[in-house]
């Protein structure tokens, strides 16, 4: 598999990044995220895990070693520990950073906003036949097709981790008809064989930008015992469209504790907390999927 093409050496040219971004769907930036807020994010979600027994017994916190059973996204037992996570104002603060908001306006050449959710994958290893499978984003981000989706790792991810692989060039096939499939998400995507994956190494503040329609999918994790922790967001050009459901907290069809108003009680004060609130232009409408069975 080849690797990304990294695109640091053209953010001071923003027309030459669009049009890699349109020619790949893809861009791979190298460290664009504050490298200690992304580790000290790893870390205290980490401490959840190791309070719920998630983690390997004496191992150090950080590497993220567990001999626990694979937990499935949504279970019974992941749920409190997933609530925490989405409750910490470092974890929905962080797609705001500078660094990001000035490439985005960049590709948008407008100003631009984060969607609300954010979702972070604590991925289990012995479990890729439940990983994510290759889909688009859009399925389940909808309104405007140009929306961007950003994935990073909370740490380092080798490659034999399996961080996110995209297949290259997917993007300008359209909207593809999904069928259902296990893991996150539910659903798949056929694939253009003539096509071809890629995908790097991660290490803490690297960022994956990709177009709503790219293919993508968690490549298998090859280790026995490291937990893959990761972070995805949404970024939207003030012009475009979103859809309603992506103004709450992920899993807010769960109801309690997946709100607004019990997740940023703490940091209600914060600027990060509803910041969407006050923004001028914001345009949503509901979310219909297209294609879902």
């Amino acid at each position: 598999m080849k690797p990304f093409t990294e695109s640091n050496d053209l953010l001071d040219n923003p027309p030459l990044l669009r049009k890699r971004l349109r020619d790949d769907g893809y861009l791979f930036l190298k460290g664009i995220l504050p490298k200690d807020e992304v580790l000290d994010l790893r870390r205290r979600i980490l401490e959840f895990c190791r309070e719920v027994g998630w983690l390997r017994p004496g191992s150090d916190l950080m590497a993220g070693l567990t001999d626990h059973a694979p937990i499935l996204e949504g279970a019974e037992v992941w749920r409190p520990v997933y609530a925490k996570l989405q409750a910490l104002e470092a974890f929905h603060r962080l797609k705001l950073h500078e660094n990001v908001r000035r490439v985005m306006e960049d590709l948008f050449q407008e100003s631009v906003f984060a969607l609300p959710m954010t979702i972070a994958r604590i991925a289990f290893p012995r479990d890729n036949e439940r990983a994510t499978q290759p889909h688009q984003d859009w399925l389940y981000v909808g309104g405007s097709t140009e929306i961007l989706s950003c994935w990073a790792s909370l740490g380092d991810v080798p490659e034999a981790v399996g961080g996110l692989k995209l297949l290259k060039g997917s993007h300008k096939a359209g909207f593809l008809r999904p069928r259902p499939a296990p893991g996150p998400g539910g659903h798949a995507v056929a694939l253009d064989p003539t096509l071809e994956w890629v995908q790097s190494g991660y290490y803490a503040g690297d960022l994956l930008l990709f177009k709503s329609l790219a293919v993508h999918a968690a490549a298998d994790n090859h280790t026995p015992d490291v937990l893959r922790l990761s972070v995805d967001f949404r970024y939207a050009g003030e012009s475009h469209t979103i859809t309603e459901p992506w103004l709450k907290p992920h899993f807010h069809w769960l109801g309690d504790p997946f709100s607004w108003d019990v997740l940023d009680k703490d940091w209600r004060d914060s600027p990060t907390a509803r910041y969407w609130e006050r923004l001028p232009h914001l345009k949503a409408k509901p979310h219909e999927r297209l294609g879902k069975d």
